[in-house]
């Protein structure tokens, strides 16, 4: 069984992965308004999912 503070950084470690991708979605100059606003709304209510779709699907290519 997880101990409280094993959750504890669980919990941490998701918020921080959330709030990266909500980083990285409003800096994006790929995306428009609007499917920054639609990608923030998946973040925030599949924060886990939400996180992983942006990372697999919208990100954009890192330049050499």
């Amino acid at each position: 069984m997880l101990e409280l503070a094993n959750t504890r950084w669980i919990g941490l470690a998701l918020i921080l992965i959330d709030l990266v991708a909500l980083a990285t979605i409003w800096l994006s100059e790929r995306h428009s308004t609007k499917a920054k606003l639609v990608w923030t709304a998946m973040v925030v209510v599949l924060p886990v999912l939400g996180a992983l779709s942006w990372v697999v699907l919208g990100r954009e290519p890192r330049r050499p």
